[in-house]
């Protein structure tokens, strides 16, 4: 079911900003669009409500399937003959749909993982599923890169969008598979189950953590495309790009997922958040031969992939010791509700700051505004870090620190 939810989100969502920018999309709409796809776990509410009606994985079924249809519209959009500006609406509209329906399934996405690795290993067997989901991210984007071109019309997005639509269905049918544990039933209501869930200290931290960090990411990695297709890099590439991120996270996945069930999550957060703050220095160095470009931009890809694969591994240990299963499902929904009011901040903000400094005249710095943009919100990750500090059981942990101390002390003796 993962490997197919991935390689749907492949074919459809990882090219989504390409598409608004083959109708001629802006940054603002850019950053509109990765708004709507936080907006949406607001969906989450309407999952709380259902999911005793048809148990998680049904629930999970239903989403996939129905997530799917909407996509239909975009593929028959570029046929329709609508002004530009009509067109980029609509589309960013259907992707929400999408979204929408997708996040209703989402309530029950971690409740299940909680339900089929109670009593193992968490990290290895996160890194095992992450793995082959960054599988189908890694092989899919070359697929579609090379079918797409450098620069493909609106058109041209059809196949990818129609074999995301038969990987989705397909998701959907494994998805009715997956053993689920039982659901507590609760008497408050959806608004009152999140309210208590967020009274919880290690949910409400957790919270915390995911939206500073969803906003900054929001405000940031949604805006890498039009950074780099504005200074030439090709819409072939781009995908590709994104292929290269999933190899990154492939390559080190197990090692992640060793540290952090040795370690626990907070050496592997610090360690992957620092540096991520610290590569927003490179968008100040951005070469202008297209050739130092690529490369430049193909290992800022990998390197991003690399950390993002142990701050996910971290992320996930973190929650699971933050939520206890009489709360399961309001606890996770309650994480990621803060979660998405994070990107919704960080995506519009974002692109209607970026929109601004487009019409700003340059002041004879070595580096564009949006390049200094960048550069300082992405080093902004370092108050994560520092939220990071009060996550459920972090004060129990081994810091990075301590760890490089004795792997120092252990190979001087």
């Amino acid at each position: 079911m993962s490997v197919l939810g991935a390689a749907s989100d492949a074919f459809i969502a990882s090219v989504a900003s390409l598409y608004l920018l083959a109708l001629e999309g802006t940054s603002i709409h850019i950053g509109l669009l990765a708004t709507t796809e936080h907006f949406q776990k607001i969906a989450r509410l309407f999952g709380l409500r259902i999911v005793a009606a048809l148990g998680k994985a049904r629930l999970m079924a239903a989403s996939r399937i129905s997530a799917s249809i909407p996509v239909l519209l975009l593929i028959a959009l570029p046929e329709l003959d609508l002004p530009l500006a009509h067109a980029v609406l609509i589309a960013i509209g259907v992707f929400a749909l999408r979204e929408f329906l997708r996040q209703a399934g989402n309530t029950v996405w971690w409740p299940l993982i909680q339900d089929n690795t109670t009593g193992d290993p968490l990290g290895a067997y996160m890194a095992r599923l992450r793995i082959r989901q960054r599988g189908a991210a890694l092989l899919v984007p070359i697929a579609v890169g090379w079918y797409l071109g450098a620069n493909p019309t609106a058109a041209r997005f059809a196949l990818p969008f129609a074999l995301g639509i038969a990987a989705s269905f397909l998701c959907g049918f494994w998805a009715s598979r997956v053993s689920e544990g039982p659901l507590r039933q609760r008497e408050e209501g959806v608004f009152g189950r999140l309210l208590y869930a967020y009274r919880l200290k290690p949910v409400w931290w957790l919270s915390v953590f995911m939206l500073v960090y969803n906003l900054l990411f929001a405000a940031t990695y949604s805006f890498w495309v039009v950074a780099l297709t504005d200074r030439g890099v090709s819409a072939r590439a781009f995908v590709w790009m994104n292929s290269a991120s999933a190899l990154g996270q492939v390559c080190i996945l197990s090692w992640w997922g060793r540290l952090v069930d040795r370690h626990g999550s907070r050496s592997s957060l610090s360690l992957s958040l620092c540096v991520k703050a610290a590569l927003g220095l490179a968008w100040l160095w951005m070469p202008a031969d297209h050739v130092w470009l690529m490369t430049w931009g193909f290992g800022i890809y990998i390197l991003w992939g690399i950390l993002d694969g142990g701050q996910n591994l971290a992320r996930t240990r973190a929650m699971m010791d933050a939520v206890a299963g009489d709360h399961q499902v309001e606890g996770f929904n309650a994480i990621m509700y803060a979660s998405a009011l994070g990107g919704m901040i960080g995506g519009i903000g974002g692109g209607a700051l970026l929109d601004w400094l487009a019409r700003v005249p340059p002041v004879g710095l070595p580096f564009s505004a949006d390049q200094a943009y960048l550069c300082v919100v992405q080093m902004a990750l370092v108050a994560v870090y520092v939220v990071s500090r009060r996550l459920h059981g972090a004060d129990g942990q081994p810091t990075l620190r301590s760890l490089i101390a004795n792997r120092v002390t252990g190979e001087s003796s």
